[in-house]
């Protein structure tokens, strides 16, 4: 009798049980990849404007602090050993650098020493662009001791994933506007910095 008890405890799953559970976790899993990547695209592009716009206000922050100027430009070699400022392209994903700029000069393109760089951010994954817009794309600012970026007017930013007419760019990225006092605001991608209150 007692054997019998044990016997009629034992369970498990049946093959075509296992079968059923399997395929609704693929079917469970298809429905959640769009969403998945949806959230990553969208989480990287937020991270790549967040840390521009922080560098920009840190760098406003650290000229008025200081009361001195400092540079922010797009950067040849972030990740270097010497950080130096590059002159050509557009596209800020190549990453960034602020440093000490005593003197104030808008043709200093290398810190004075490795002292002076307050951030060298490396750059961004390939898959992200950080374009700066404009007939005159800016590659620099100069913040002087009152935080003004040396810009005469408001600058604007694309931060988009791959290509511009990519959907998820369509979906998610974001504009940004760093104004002639050096503060800078996310905008929808569609919208224009000049016009955009």
């Amino acid at each position: 009798m007692l054997t019998s008890l044990r016997r009629a405890g034992v369970g498990g799953f049946t093959l075509i049980e296992l079968l059923v559970v399997i395929a609704l976790m693929a079917i469970m899993a298809a429905l959640a990849a769009p969403s998945f990547r949806d959230f990553i695209v969208r989480r990287n592009l937020n991270t790549v404007t967040g840390s521009f716009m922080a560098d920009v206000t840190r760098a406003r922050g650290e000229a008025v602090n200081r009361n001195i100027c400092i540079t922010m430009c797009m950067s040849s070699s972030a990740g270097g050993t010497s950080p130096a400022c590059t002159t050509s392209g557009t596209d800020w994903q190549v990453g960034w650098i602020v440093f000490l700029n005593p003197g104030c000069s808008s043709t200093l393109n290398t810190p004075i020493s490795t002292a002076d760089v307050i951030v060298a951010r490396p750059a961004i994954s390939a898959d992200y662009l950080l374009q700066a817009q404009g007939s005159s794309p800016t590659k620099k600012f100069v913040f002087n001791a009152s935080g003004a970026p040396g810009v005469s007017s408001v600058q604007e930013f694309d931060a988009v994933y791959r290509a511009v007419n990519d959907p998820l760019t369509l979906k998610y990225a974001i504009n940004i506007c760093v104004d002639a006092m050096g503060r800078p605001r996310p905008i929808p991608n569609d919208k224009d910095c000049s016009s955009y209150r």
